[in-house]
């Protein structure tokens, strides 16, 4: 009988985040799983969602649980599946997660579930993980760590922090969007009805009024247009053509990288701590790649900073750990089923806190607070203009100075 899989990542955020959610779930469905991508969208997600290219991707390549806009739901998804996998991306890192824990660290499961976690990411380094997380939250995560019968982390920095942190053992498996065929990517590029060739593409996430400077210079250089990416809303299938198909990538991002790489194509890396440098630095150690990165943008002026790769060798690299990541994944979902003292603790730990917040939503004041709120954000994202949705930042940003 083919085994029920819950997943959760970020399947409706960035392109990287969709990306890694579909490579995933059709590497599940290829062992002959059947897959469930978790939809724990909020209100805010759920209405941005709508009108962002991840709704149309989604309804032709997914497969999606119902929101889970109750606790209600979750109990229902325990009952549904038999595994649950928390990964790829940063579903791991504190700040991200904070709010979900039960969610991504699978506590609300029972012991007779197998909670895995797959290629999944801290996003920092240790220092960092340890800097940007509470006394309160690692306690949380030290005892639903614990309780997973297996855990994989995308970087070599999260081996330290499952070790040194966590007191448990951790493989190192790259993403799964190395895993997935080649293929699949090209035959989803090749739906594109975009002309990329021959052009400089930026996919760069934390843009700053120094990269405007830097495409006109870049492209008088090479004599050809730069077309941006990020914040566009393109279709996944012309993102992922625009990597393929063009001259030179410039970019902040791990998955932008990561398909550079995929699509053997020349590019600029701009990493910074703030992006999670982390996951860049492990991926070049991974396959094998020599670190060209740049921290800030200007230096495209004066130094050469594209990456040199001997794309044979790193694609030969690439092909040994997706091979790797394969074997281990058909290894752990054949695996008995194991720490159930760990995980009926962990258990406990969840119905505990979903009692203290039962008690304080049982009041009229929290739930006409809730309502309104979620009003509220439904006219700011679907009616005002952005005129006005520009002087409410200028007024937020204003106020918070004055804190």
């Amino acid at each position: 009988m083919k085994p029920n899989i819950s997943v959760i990542n970020y399947w409706h955020t960035q392109y990287g985040g969709i990306v890694t959610a579909y490579a995933l779930q059709e590497i599940l469905k290829s062992l002959d799983c059947n897959v469930k991508l978790v939809d724990n969208m909020t209100t805010k997600e759920l209405i941005m969602h709508k009108k962002s290219f991840a709704k149309k991707f989604k309804e032709n390549n997914l497969s999606v649980t119902s929101n889970l806009d109750s606790h209600f739901n979750l109990e229902k998804l325990n009952n549904s599946f038999e595994i649950f996998i928390t990964g790829s991306d940063q579903v791991f890192r504190t700040k991200y997660i904070t709010h979900l824990f039960s969610q991504y660290l699978l506590t609300y499961t029972t012991a007779d579930k197998k909670r895995i976690a797959f290629s999944a990411s801290f996003g920092v380094g240790k220092e960092q993980f340890l800097k940007e997380t509470s006394d309160k939250d690692m306690e949380i995560m030290k005892e639903a760590m614990k309780a997973f019968d297996y855990v994989s982390v995308r970087e070599k920095s999260g081996i330290d922090i499952c070790r040194d942190v966590f007191g448990i053992d951790a493989e190192w498996i790259i993403d799964p969007v190395f895993i997935l065929n080649k293929q699949q990517y090209d035959d989803l590029s090749d739906k594109s009805q975009k002309d990329y060739k021959s052009k400089i593409v930026s996919y760069v996430l934390r843009p700053n009024k120094d990269y405007d400077k830097t495409y006109k210079y870049l492209s008088k250089k090479y004599d050809t247009k730069v077309k941006k990416l990020a914040y566009t809303n393109v279709s996944l299938e012309n993102w992922l053509s625009a990597i393929k198909n063009c001259r030179l990538l410039v970019t902040d991002s791990f998955h932008g990288v990561c398909f550079a790489i995929i699509f053997n194509k020349p590019f600029i890396c701009i990493a910074q701590d703030v992006n999670g440098k982390a996951r860049l630095d492990s991926i070049f150690e991974l396959l094998g790649i020599e670190n060209q990165s740049i921290s800030s943008v200007n230096e495209i002026y004066y130094k050469d900073c594209i990456f040199k790769i001997d794309y044979d060798s790193v694609n030969k690299r690439i092909s040994e750990e997706a091979s790797k990541g394969l074997e281990t994944l058909k290894r752990i979902l054949a695996m008995p089923i194991g720490k159930q003292n760990e995980k009926v603790q962990s258990r406990i730990t969840y119905l505990e806190n979903r009692v203290q917040d039962l008690e304080k939503q049982a009041n009229l004041g929290y739930q006409l607070k809730r309502y309104v709120w979620n009003k509220w954000l439904k006219v700011y994202h679907l009616y005002l203009p952005k005129s006005v949705k520009n002087m409410i930042k200028v007024f937020k940003n204003i106020i918070k100075g004055s804190n």
